[in-house]
């Protein structure tokens, strides 16, 4: 393997993927400026979202159809419209109220209350529970009333209290948020990233006839198909990063999270540190091998881009799957499952970020990954001196 020609291919594919304007869009631009324009939508809409249906479960009618006078007054003096109406369920559904409340009452027994809503309507699903809270709030009123009369002390109510305390840290929790979604996007935009630099380096080269030129020159095949690679990987990682860091920014400044202030701080804390980002990098080097070798392989079998196109977008349904998978909770990285592809690195990351993960399981997944990638840069290699392959055009 001669350096100075590695270099040259390296070089000269790297200009023209710069050079290329569907490559530099998909590498530099989608991450930029796209993600963060839909993130930043995503969040207004959700905040806006969820303003409308707080404002508007206290101004739309609630239908009542109950006999005792105290439910009406403590949903009024909740701040909320109510109405006497018939047929609560059909009104509901005809948006003419945002919810009801009956009274069904058996002899003999104490009345019940059934709150109406439809809870695929956000102002509904919110006026009801301010329904349910005002009458939980009645009902304690009540009883506590009894209690005075009957001469009872109304601390027989709550003999003890409960308290949940959860003991993971915040960061623990923006861990387990993080982890289980970090590993999945970091994969599959490895994938996607790179796919448009690899089918132009190999069918965009078949379709703009420059490969037989190419191949002219006094590097070898294998000195040809690795600075491919290399340059691929540059695309792959590049990609991923900058998209990434993209995410990243874009959800810790928006209002991803709603109104939820707990959400809002898991998405807004980045559990990561110079180590965690080292052992990530580490992990994702023999899959970016991977993903390049993989797709060079089979775009090499593409007439044209179209074409390359189509071979490579089934390849990010077999990814899919396994990242997604990788990323789930409850799933522990034993060394059998750590010979699987994509789920190792995926499920391995998560361990990394949350700080779980064992020397085994790092291990074997290392070694798995560099053995499929080995086995996958030998396949793209013998593609590349197969001349019917080759030159299919």
């Amino acid at each position: 393997m001669r350096f100075p020609f590695l270099a040259a291919i390296y070089r000269k594919e790297m200009l023209d993927l710069i050079r290329d304007r569907r490559t530099l869009i998909s590498m530099v631009v989608v991450p930029v400026f796209v993600f963060p324009i839909i993130m930043s939508l995503m969040g207004f809409v959700i905040g806006a979202m969820e303003d409308k249906a707080e404002r508007e479960s206290k101004t739309q009618t609630i239908g009542l159809k109950v006999a005792n006078p105290a439910v009406r007054e403590t949903l009024s003096k909740a701040g909320l419209v109510v109405a006497d109406k018939d047929n609560l369920r059909a009104l509901i559904e005809q948006k003419a109220i945002v919810a009801g409340v009956e009274e069904v009452a058996a002899a003999g027994q104490a009345p019940e209350f059934r709150v109406y809503s439809d809870n695929s309507n956000p102002t509904s699903a919110a006026a009801s529970e301010k329904v349910r809270a005002a009458l939980a709030g009645l009902k304690e009123a009540i009883v506590r009333s009894s209690l005075r009369a009957s001469g009872v002390p109304e601390a027989v109510l709550t003999p003890f209290s409960v308290a949940k305390v959860n003991v993971a840290p915040p960061k623990k929790m923006a861990a387990t948020m993080w982890g289980s979604m970090l590993g999945y996007l970091m994969i599959l935009l490895m994938f996607s990233g790179g796919m448009y630099p690899v089918i132009d380096m190999t069918a965009g080269e078949k379709e703009r006839h420059t490969l037989e030129s190419f191949l002219a020159t006094p590097a070898g095949r294998n000195e040809i198909v690795v600075g491919k690679m290399l340059a691929a990987m540059t695309a792959i990682l590049m990609t991923a990063l900058l998209t990434l860091t993209s995410i990243v920014v874009s959800i810790r400044s928006n209002r991803i999270g709603g109104n939820s202030a707990e959400v809002r701080q898991m998405f807004s804390t980045i559990p990561l540190d110079a180590g965690n980002i080292g052992l990530i990098l580490v992990t994702l080097l023999p899959l970016c091998v991977l993903a390049a070798a993989v797709m060079i392989a089979i775009a090499m079998f593409a007439r044209g881009f179209k074409e390359g196109t189509s071979y490579l977008t089934p390849v990010m349904l077999f990814v899919l799957f396994p990242a997604m998978l990788g990323g789930m909770p409850n799933l522990e990285l034993t060394p059998a499952l750590a010979l699987i592809p994509i789920f190792n690195a995926s499920q391995l990351i998560r361990g990394i970020i949350l700080g779980d993960f064992t020397r085994a399981a790092f291990l074997v997944t290392m070694a798995a990954n560099l053995v499929y990638a080995t086995i996958a840069l030998a396949i793209a290699k013998n593609r590349f001196e197969t001349e019917s392959v080759l030159f299919r055009t």
